[in-house]
């Protein structure tokens, strides 16, 4: 039989990982590239979920010098996001957005 206040513990440790799984909510934002090219992204810690031209694709944080830094080496995109601004790299192609503000 287990000890009452190592199953107290179980208890809180599961509860604990469970509340911080929940605040990892993604944070959807919406930028607009070469002044055409509307592109969403939803941000979570460790991810990225990009929405480009009808296509949904993973992006996966890395450790980086600059603010946002997500690629998908498969798929050859890499992201930059720094505060307002995005670099979004396709392959070779690369495109400047700007967040765009919803009132």
């Amino acid at each position: 039989m287990m000890h009452p206040m190592i199953r107290l513990l179980r208890w809180c440790t599961g509860a604990t990982i469970a509340l911080a799984a929940a605040t990892a909510v993604a944070r959807p934002a919406t930028y607009l590239c070469d002044e055409e090219l509307e592109v969403k992204i939803d941000f979570t810690p460790r991810k990225a979920q990009l929405h480009l031209r009808d296509k949904d694709f993973t992006m996966q944080r890395v450790k980086s010098a600059r603010d946002g830094h997500y690629v998908n080496g498969k798929e050859r995109l890499e992201l930059i996001a720094n505060k307002g601004d995005l670099r979004l790299r396709e392959g070779k192609n690369e495109l400047q957005c700007k967040l765009q503000v919803t009132p």
